[in-house]
């Protein structure tokens, strides 16, 4: 029972935007037998105890689902005064991992002493609580999946005025509902150090003036989401002063300029002397930017900027609103080209109305006639954040440091050794780490400084050969700490990844010195007791690369990738937890996505793509792999408890597809229908590929029924499918001998056809006997006017479909075309789409290069090179038949519910040799396949403990 209050720092506001206390609790104890706290808050905590880190949490939940952490704390605690110390942070903001509510924190702390008498210490309002002013609050989200970057200035470290904390609410009482407590393992915090120092470089000292402005929650102030279709409409304005005559250039993101009426295109101006009017209009009014730029380029140093109203105000601009264009709608129909949209009609009424004083506002004068109701002054903290990253992503390196540099791989290591980095006259200082392979942790460094030094710390997962960065699209992937004089002690709160790390010093005057910088490792506490080793090392390679990715994502939830998004997508996770059960074992993490995305139900018709999520979207084809995954767990596991729990969201889900079936019997809506990086044509109402995959889920549905004896069900999803089935088959094109991809608002047939179809069709047994061959060919040989697979996620239904026709041999095949390249590259974890792919989201080779959506070949070198195939639900048959593949020899093993089950055999003289060990209530039986048919066979079966 939780009896512990909900609280936080007495304010007005309790959804502030990201805000940060510290809240701590001093008490006495003595004969401690045992020690447990329950902690969680909304958004964020850090929890220590007696100045020992012990957690980061919680886990993500539904608002309607709460969850708190439970953790064994009898080891950090002593005889005597002890104290619990918490940094709760609040995002006041929507992400793609959780739904805010207000800011609040809950910690209770049961201590059993050596009578069994317990004591329990709750978070009420005897506990101290301070705002954390360190954690500047004023800074842009890192990207739209995540919450507000970090920044941190030490120097105000000691401006924590600590009073008695505000009981917010009940436990139960506040809008957190129906607590659990967490149902996945902690996460991880091991120190991994950088393996190489790259380089010093000396960056230019950027002069651009840069303003950042959270233009969706100025238009929309206290809104939480995270959707497309919420409204950036707004303006603002200042006034150039010059005394000599220049050329001005803006850079912008997401605005339209005019100085003085003129609009150029190159955003370059020739001014005269004088005063001259900017104005600035949000271009995109939707869209997933929600924080825009303006950024005046290297200004001339006469240049100053004033307010259009009020020339002495502190912010030199003032705000333009238009709330007659302000509206936040969810975005459950914006994802359909042939769809009008709700607010189509006001995003146009919105482009003639700025369009139009475009053309009529030329100077203060007219701005006062035109614009004057319309133009306010907000303080400038309120209008702009404080945004540093684009500083590293308009680097300009403009000489080597590596003189400036002493001892540089001396910060690699935790010892008595430094690394010292001396100003530059000329820039700043940068440094580059590389950690060998891509990770996910915190950063941690101990340093000497001057009061007042910048340093920026940012990662990137990719270098091309001739040095380019690759910057991740939208991805603020670092943080900004500013030093207090002498020591200073940091380990960042945001969880980051990448491989390479940049780090760069601004304001220095004197001699930095670094004791250690490193990386904390945090990640899903995986057992990798699953295995593959063979006489092609490149094989090898590439089942560790995928088995790394996949444990870099792997959180609370699997993810789809650690440094772009960490969002559970639940198509995704229906991949990832193929690939983690027979690798990792990794039941909790499994269960737990399928649970998350199945209280979607109680917000959403079908089951949501991304949850728990402030982005209200559909994407049909991850609802139907939800389905589809409910009895990938079951066949794992056998268990039948766990079935039963998720049934009735599985028919829940079902029942909301049969719904939206249209006229010609289709799955239909105005959702985002994708499938594939492929280019598809799938921006309409009716794919075909959706219609598949929900008899996929309807075909897993039934066999769950006859688990569960649930006859009256089993009737109901017989003749579902078959509609569903008979309704797919009326648009096989003849004349092209392929399913179509879509069927246009306006009736219109498309004219794509792609690969996804046929083999889709085959998986779930949809593809009629006639055109079953042709099927089959669009698999194996696809027209060239054909659209081919473009990412690793779909070619998992694609392999899954060629294993199905007995050509095992063509995945072997394909992982080597499709990853071998990655090795070449240098990869060391597997990317988003193939290097082959002609569609690639984000540009480079790859958008992410750490997506475990691609980690199929943990799954298939065991189950085609090793012969491992699961019979049973449940684990307790297998079948063992090894393919050769032109290997001489190969070994691993893979994880049952009932433990490991190795291979291990050996092709030499025509001899074939192999060695299995199951566990001892595993029936395992050997199958000889046609690759083994010139060898002598040796089958060597034993059984472990």
């Amino acid at each position: 029972m939780i009896n512990a209050k909900w609280i936080w720092k007495k304010q007005e506001d309790y959804n502030r935007y990201n805000q940060t206390i510290i809240a701590q609790k001093n008490f006495k104890a003595e004969n401690i037998e045992s020690a447990q706290i329950k902690i969680t808050a909304d958004s964020y905590y850090r929890l220590f105890i007696n100045g020992e880190w012990i957690n980061d949490g919680p886990c993500r939940s539904w608002p309607t689902h709460y969850q708190y952490d439970e953790i064994d704390v009898n080891s950090f605690l002593r005889s005597g005064e002890n104290q619990v110390r918490i940094i709760a942070k609040y995002w006041g903001v929507g992400t793609f991992h959780n739904i805010c509510q207000q800011a609040g924190l809950l910690a209770q702390l049961e201590i059993k002493n050596e009578n069994d008498e317990t004591r329990t210490i709750i978070t009420d309002d005897s506990w101290q609580v301070a705002e954390a002013h360190a954690w500047i609050s004023n800074t842009p989200k890192v990207s739209i999946q995540m919450e507000p970057q970090e920044f941190y200035d030490a120097r105000l470290e000691t401006k924590l005025e600590f009073l008695d904390a505000q009981v917010l609410f009940d436990a139960e009482k506040g809008p957190w509902k129906n607590f659990n407590p967490r149902d996945v393992a902690l996460l991880t915090k091991e120190p991994f150090n950088f393996k190489s120092f790259l380089g010093a470089n000396i960056v230019q000292r950027n002069q651009d003036v840069h303003f950042c402005i959270p233009t969706a929650r100025l238009v929309n102030p206290g809104i939480i989401e995270a959707n497309h279709n919420a409204s950036n409409a707004c303006g603002m304005a200042t006034v150039v002063e010059l005394k000599d005559a220049s050329q001005i250039r803006f850079y912008s993101e997401g605005f339209s300029i005019s100085i003085d009426g003129e609009i150029a295109q190159d955003r370059s101006y020739d001014l005269k002397a004088g005063k001259h009017l900017v104005l600035a209009f949000v271009s995109n009014l939707i869209g997933h930017q929600k924080e825009k730029v303006i950024r005046l380029q290297n200004p001339p140093d006469s240049l100053k900027l004033k307010n259009p109203l009020d020339e002495q105000f502190e912010n030199p601009w003032c705000w333009i609103a238009f709330p007659e264009y302000a509206f936040a709608d969810t975005d459950l129909k914006t994802y359909v080209e042939d769809l009008i949209l709700d607010t189509s009609d006001v995003i146009e009424k919105y482009k003639i109305e700025i369009a139009d004083l475009f053309k009529k506002v030329k100077d203060i004068d007219s701005f006062k006639l035109y614009l004057r109701n319309r133009a306010q002054n907000l303080p400038f903290e309120k209008m702009f954040l404080h945004d540093g990253y684009w500083k590293f992503s308009n680097r300009k390196v403009i000489g080597d440091a590596k003189g400036l540099v002493e001892n540089p791989s001396g910060l690699i290591y935790d010892n008595g050794s430094m690394t010292v980095i001396n100003p530059s006259p000329d820039g700043d200082v940068e440094l580059v780490y590389d950690l060998g392979e891509q990770n996910c942790g915190y950063y941690d460094f101990d340093l000497i400084a001057d009061e007042g030094v910048e340093i920026d710390l940012y990662g990137v997962e990719y270098i091309t050969k001739d040095g380019e960065i690759q910057h991740t699209k939208n991805n603020r992937n670092g943080v900004r700490y500013i030093a207090k004089a002498g020591a200073n002690r940091f380990t960042s709160l945001k969880r980051r990844s990448g491989r390479y790390v940049f780090m760069t010093f601004r304001n220095q005057k004197s001699p930095i010195r670094i004791r250690n910088f490193r990386l904390i490792e945090s990640t899903y506490p995986i057992e990798q007791i699953g295995s593959f080793q063979c006489s092609d090392s490149r094989l090898d390679q590439i089942w560790q690369i995928s088995a790394r990715t996949l444990k870099l994502c792997m959180e609370d939830t699997f993810t789809d990738c650690p440094l772009y998004e960490q969002t559970l997508w639940v198509g995704d996770a229906r991949n990832e937890a193929v690939f983690a059960l027979s690798t990792f074992g990794a039941k909790d993490i499994a269960q737990r996505c399928i649970k998350l995305a199945g209280q979607s139900l109680e917000r959403f018709p079908i089951v949501g793509c991304q949850v728990p999520s402030s982005w209200d979207i559909h994407l049909p084809a991850w609802s139907f792999l939800w389905g589809i995954s409910v009895w990938d767990y079951y066949f794992y596991s056998g268990d039948a408890d766990f079935l039963k729990t998720t049934w009735d969201w599985v028919i829940q889900n079902l029942e909301g597809a049969e719904k939206l079936l249209d006229e010609n019997g289709l799955f239909s809506g105005p959702f985002w229908n994708m499938f594939d990086w492929s280019g598809v044509d799938d921006k309409h109402r009716t794919v075909l590929h959706n219609s598949m995959l929900l008899v996929g889920a309807i075909n897993e549905a039934q066999k769950c029924a006859d688990v569960l004896q649930d006859k009256d069900r089993q009737a109901w999803l017989g003749k579902f499918r078959e509609r569903v089935k008979s309704s797919i088959n009326r648009f096989w094109d003849d004349e092209r001998n392929s399913y179509i991809d879509s069927i246009h608002g306006n009736g219109k047939l498309s004219n794509s056809i792609s690969q996804h179809t046929s083999f889709l069709s085959i998986l779930y047994d949809i593809i009629e006997e006639r055109n079953f061959e042709a099927a089959v060919e669009n698999m194996l040989n696809p027209l060239k006017e054909m659209v081919k697979v473009g990412s690793p996620f779909a070619m998992m239904y694609y392999f899954e479909a060629l294993e199905k026709i007995g050509r095992k041999d063509e995945i072997i095949k394909s992982i080597y075309d499709s990853y071998v390249p990655m090795l070449e590259d240098g990869a060391t974890t597997v990317w988003e789409v193939f290097p082959s792919s002609e569609f690639r989201p984000g540009g480079f080779p790859t958008r992410s290069h750490c997506h475990a959506w691609s980690s199929a070949p943990l799954y298939f070198l065991n189950r085609i090179i090793l012969g491992i195939k699961q019979v049973e639900p449940g684990g307790t048959v297998f079948e063992i038949s090894p393919r050769l593949n032109g290997l001489s020899w190969a070994k691993g093993a893979i994880v049952t519910v009932h433990g490991p089950l190795k291979v291990d055999w050996s092709a030499q003289n025509k001899n074939f040799n192999i060695e299995i060990v199951a566990p001892k209530n595993v029936k395992v039986e050997f199958k000889k396949n046609e690759t083994l048919n010139d060898f002598e066979v040796s089958v060597i079966i034993e059984k472990s403990e």
